[in-house]
């Protein structure tokens, strides 16, 4: 298994186009961040001056949603272009086992988002951070911001880690991309239905998980579901499109 992730993280590496996204999407998602901050007076009509200061923090800290749709792409693009190249023929022939292929890509992308997602998380934070020290004087104890920090971060592996079943069920780039955004944006869908359904469904999606172990979602609200809860959310949600997707992988002639 230790090889195969070694010949993953390779086939990442090798290519200069791969070197030069990921630095320039993690730049990219901190500007974004920085951006967001400044233009708070046109997206919520209040000067950053006014924001209390964990929404200073928060406002920074949407570089992560940003790095997160980015790796989306990034990994539907690596995995799309196996198949559809046909070459990963050539890789399954070096490793037969398929669930230990599907398992060894899975385990880099996943690895490959927590790097990036704590890399950036750290940095947004740090200038949010900055941000309060010039504006207010002061910044948030760590004791105050790790459980939103830690929070964030699970957005870009639960994400990378739904793009990867995604991308090996339906052996597609687009699918595999639409798939988890459609997913990510699953809460402005379900708004669009009745109270009643929204009281079903909202709760069980992954952005309520993830609001709630970064504790944006209040308790009493419709997305809070508390943590251990948020975390079963995520494994169930993890492990049905996982199995899902090797089951498809092993079945179907590519």
């Amino acid at each position: 298994m230790i090889q195969a992730i070694r010949a993953e993280w390779e086939k990442i590496w090798f290519p200069k186009s791969s070197r030069l996204y990921l630095p320039i999407a993690m730049i990219f998602s901190i500007l974004m961040g920085l951006v967001l901050a400044f233009t708070t007076e046109i997206t919520q009509n209040k000067a950053l001056s006014e924001l209390k200061p964990m929404s200073v923090i928060e406002v920074n800290m949407l570089g992560v949603d940003v790095v997160t749709i980015l790796l989306i792409f990034f990994t539907a693009v690596q995995i799309g272009r196996e198949f559809q190249g046909k070459t990963i023929q050539t890789y399954l022939t070096a490793t037969p086992d398929r669930t230990r292929y599907f398992v060894a890509k899975l385990l880099t992308y996943f690895s490959l988002s927590l790097v990036v997602g704590v890399i950036v998380a750290l940095i947004v934070l740090g200038n949010g951070q900055l941000m309060l020290s010039a504006i207010h004087g002061q910044t948030l104890p760590a004791s105050e911001v790790w459980q939103f920090v830690a929070g964030c971060v699970a957005m870009p592996l639960f994400y990378i880690w739904l793009t990867v079943s995604a991308a090996f069920l339906s052996r597609n780039t687009a699918a595999g991309i639409v798939i988890p955004l459609v997913v990510l944006f699953l809460p402005a869908i379900a708004e669009l239905f009745p109270g009643s359904i929204q009281d079903v469904i909202v709760p069980i999606l992954p952005a309520s998980a993830i609001h709630s172990l970064s504790g944006v979602a209040q308790s009493g609200s419709i997305e809070y579901t508390g943590i251990v809860t948020a975390f079963l959310i995520l494994i169930i949600w993890s492990l049905l499109t996982s199995i899902l997707a090797v089951w498809s992988f092993r079945h179907k002639d590519i």
